[in-house]
Parts: C-alpha cells; structure tokens; sequence
C-alpha cells in the first residue's frame, strides 16, 4: 500500500534539487488568468502571458513537495511558472476526487526563475501606513539602517 504523504515520483530522469508545486491553473482556454481585486462592480486584473512562451501558467498553489516530503503553504500563493507542462496532481495525498477538481501539478529545479504575485486587500492605513512600522519593514530598510549605525551616521568612512 502507497502512504499518500509520499509525494509524486521523480519524472523520466532524477533530478537533485527538484520542487514539486500543487496548484490549480487559473488561466482560461485563452490563457487569461482572472483575479478578482474585490472592489467595486466585479472588478478583476487580468494576467495574460506573452504568446511567445512556450508553456506558461498562473498557478493557485496550495503546497509543495521537497527531497521526499510534503509540505503545505501556510497560505495560497500565486505563481507565474514558463517552461515546465502541467501534471495531473499525483502524490500528497491528491487522490481521483481532487485531481477531478483540477489540482495539477508542475516539476521545477530550486533555480528556477518563477514570479510570485503578492496580493493584499485593506484599507490605505492598514497597507501603507501599519506595514511601514518598526518590526514590519522589509530586512534591506534594516541592513541600510545597520551600516549607517556602524558608522556613527556618517555617510563615509573617513
């Protein structure tokens, strides 16, 4: 009997550093992908990849599979993916019931060059002026804040 936490098996050849994202395709028979922005009369932003790429998806993805572990992302998160064809959801437990739903799956290498869209929805207060608190602030805001301090607030060394 196969565990269903045991993820996907590896595809034609092994791959060391190899991710397995689960995911739904959000992109339509036309390859428009339609995310709702929840504001006023049905809103929506569009994702349309370029007709050139090959095979490029918007991706819904729910988790990961990693060196033989299955893993689920603490929140749905949306990825542009080129290059790799999408996969019938096997593995992590993705039995005939979800894969009916439309759960698939994509094979990419840890190097490879994918594009996350962050999506926040809140009023201008909590967006712009609460993420900009001290113990919010992006790591880099605090390594320029470092260096300044390492020289007692000159902006040279000498």
């Amino acid at each position: 009997m196969i565990d269903d936490s045991v993820p996907a098996p590896p595809g034609p050849r092994y791959i060391a550093d190899e991710i397995i994202l689960y995911g739904i395709d959000l992109n339509d028979a036309k390859g428009v992908a339609h995310l709702d922005v929840g504001l006023v009369n049905n809103a929506e932003l569009q994702v349309k990849l370029d007709a050139g790429i090959v095979a490029g998806y918007t991706v819904l993805a729910y988790g990961y599979a990693f060196e033989g572990h299955c893993y689920r992302l603490d929140s749905v998160r949306i990825f542009i993916i080129t290059g790799p064809i999408a996969e019938k959801a096997v593995g992590c437990c993705f039995d005939d019931e979800l894969r009916k739903l439309g759960y698939k799956m994509w094979r990419i290498t840890a190097s490879e060059q994918i594009l996350e869209i962050s999506t926040s929805f809140g009023n201008a207060r909590t967006l712009i002026l609460e993420s900009q608190l001290p113990g919010k602030r992006s790591p880099s805001s605090y390594a320029i804040t470092l260096r300044m301090a390492h020289r007692n607030g000159r902006l040279t060394n000498e």
